[in-house]
């Protein structure tokens, strides 16, 4: 019976992740684009400089959302800095501005999964 549970769980996990990474949406493209933002009053400008461009974008992104689909849990103020206190780093850590995992073009990483069987061919 061990088996059959563990063959499910892991059919399960390559399912759930199949449909978490690979759903085509219009755009997602493969190709390396820069991101553009604006800058606004979103971010404190003594914090900017310490947040990583992906958070930066991200907020940015949010802030554009209408007000049905964001969150008022993580405007309370208690929250926010629960949030980032979790956040600061701990002795031996350090900021990473330049991620070697973002340098991977996202159609090498498809070609990879897919050559592997863990994509379904089209």
């Amino acid at each position: 019976m061990q088996p059959q549970a563990a063959l499910a769980c892991v059919l399960l996990m390559v399912g759930v992740t199949s449909a978490q990474f690979f759903v085509q949406s219009p755009g997602l493209t493969f190709q390396g684009q820069p991101l553009t933002f604006q800058q606004g009053p979103l971010i404190d400008p003594t914090k900017r400089a310490l947040a990583h461009r992906a958070v930066l974008v991200n907020s940015e992104a949010e802030a554009q959302l209408p007000p049905s689909l964001q969150n008022p849990f993580y405007k309370n103020p208690r929250i926010e800095a629960a949030l980032a206190k979790e956040s600061w780093f701990t002795p031996g850590e350090q900021q990473v501005r330049d991620r070697e995992a973002e340098k991977i073009p996202r159609q090498k990483i498809y070609s990879i999964l897919k050559n592997a069987g863990l994509v379904k061919r089209r």
